[in-house]
């Protein structure tokens, strides 16, 4: 099992260039996925996994 944190974000808005800076600092060490709400129809289903998958989930509004 890997001691390496996953963290996933969710973006319901393209990112700013402050809010990129932050997860750039947040993702340091861990391993770190993605999910925009903002582009298509957004897979819920899929969310909702990769939400139990991380150990720690960041909305960015």
């Amino acid at each position: 099992m890997s001691d390496v944190k996953k963290i996933l974000h969710v973006y319901r808005s393209e990112p700013s260039d402050d809010v990129k800076k932050l997860v750039e600092i947040l993702n340091r060490d861990r391993e770190a996925k993605e999910f925009r709400l903002y582009i298509g129809e957004p897979n819920y289903d899929m969310l909702v996994q990769m939400i139990f998958e991380a150990d720690q989930t960041v909305s960015w509004w």
